[in-house]
C-alpha cells in the first residue's frame, strides 16, 4: 500500500476530477486503498444525494477497484495516541479525520487529502499529498 485516499479525494475520483483520475491511472490498484471510515462517508453522501441509486453504484465500483482497509486494533491504538497528543497541545481534530490518518500511518502509506487540518504537520508519522493542489 502506497496511498490511502481521504474522503475528499475519493469523492473527487467518483466525480472524475481530472487531476485525481490521472494520478490513479498511473498506479496499480493494490497501491491505493481507503479506510472503512471513507466508505461510510461516501455512502452517506450517496444516500443524501438526489441520485441515490446512481451514486451508490459509483461508490460500490470504487470499493471494487481499491482495497478497503479495516479499522484494526493497531489503527485504534494509533488513533488514541494521536488524539491524546493533539488534545494536550490544544489542537484537536475530528474523530473521522484522525481514524483515516491513523489508518494511513499504520499502513506506512501517504494520505492523499486536501483537508487543511490534516496537512498541517501535527500528526507524527503522517505523510500527506494533495492531488487537488
Amino acid at each position: 500500500m502506497i496511498y490511502v485516499l481521504d474522503t475528499n479525494i475519493a469523492a473527487a475520483a467518483l466525480n472524475l476530477h481530472p487531476a485525481v483520475t490521472s494520478r490513479l491511472a498511473q498506479l496499480v490498484p493494490s497501491d491505493v486503498g481507503f479506510s472503512l471510515i471513507v466508505v461510510g462517508e461516501l455512502l452517506y453522501g450517496a444516500r443524501k444525494s438526489q441520485r441515490v441509486a446512481e451514486n451508490l453504484a459509483r461508490v460500490e465500483a470504487l470499493r471494487a477497484r481499491f482495497p478497503v482497509l479495516p479499522i484494526s486494533d493497531a489503527v485504534m491504538e494509533r488513533y488514541a495516541v494521536v488524539r491524546a497528543g493533539l488534545g494536550k497541545l490544544g489542537r484537536p481534530k475530528g474523530d473521522f479525520d484522525l481514524l483515516i490518518a491513523a489508518t494511513a500511518v499504520e499502513h506506512s502509506a501517504v494520505l492523499v487529502t486536501n483537508d487543511a487540518g490534516l496537512k498541517d504537520g501535527t500528526i507524527d508519522g503522517l505523510t500527506v499529498e494533495d492531488w487537488l493542489a
